[in-house]
């Protein structure tokens, strides 16, 4: 490793790389297709969607396969939330007065890399469906992950791998999910 002196450019100059990148066919190109992104997987996914009354959803909640994903009633999608359903039948139930942190991943399937003569990208999907009981929190940067039933009144701590079932009233946490306490 070595040493360097890096020297910012001046707001003369920063400012015309700015605006020369504003105004490309490439910035138009992108900003484009970052319009059709979230025409597909936030406004036709929550048209779709089944989403129950006082629920919110931050705009920048990504909901692909929408039309199998269902949420109660009184939850909060937080921002920078996807939610993927299988690709062929597995589903993604909500309950009522679930909400969650930002960053929070859901998938309801998985690549099969069983075969290593196939590339993983070109084998099938594993499903199966994600229910999530009434009143769970589910903290930031949490995944939630295919098969599993997260049960009511759970609490998922913040960066959580959820890979199995939790039972209810249970508080979990860490990287595959484990009890920390039980919500007496």
């Amino acid at each position: 490793m070595k040493k360097v002196v890096f020297e910012r450019p001046s707001k003369i100059k920063y400012t015309i790389y700015i605006l020369r990148s504003v105004f490309s066919i490439e910035f138009i190109k992108h900003l484009a297709y970052l319009f059709v992104y979230f025409i597909i997987n936030f406004t036709r996914g929550r048209c779709i969607a089944k989403i129950g009354v006082n629920t919110k959803l931050h705009p920048t909640v990504l909901m692909r396969e929408a039309e199998r994903i269902i949420i109660g009633d009184n939850c909060l999608i937080n921002h920078n939330n996807v939610l993927q359903a299988g690709k062929k039948d597995a589903k993604i139930v909500i309950g009522n007065y679930v909400h969650t942190g930002p960053n929070v991943m859901m998938f309801a399937y998985n690549h099969v890399f069983d075969d290593p003569h196939i590339p993983s990208k070109n084998q099938q999907y594993y499903e199966g469906d994600i229910i999530i009981c009434d009143d769970v929190w589910i903290g930031a940067g949490s995944i939630i992950l295919a098969g599993v039933t997260i049960g009511k009144g759970v609490v998922v701590a913040a960066g959580t791998v959820v890979n199995k079932n939790i039972t209810p009233f249970t508080v979990v946490g860490g990287v595959p999910a484990k009890v920390l306490k039980i919500r007496e």
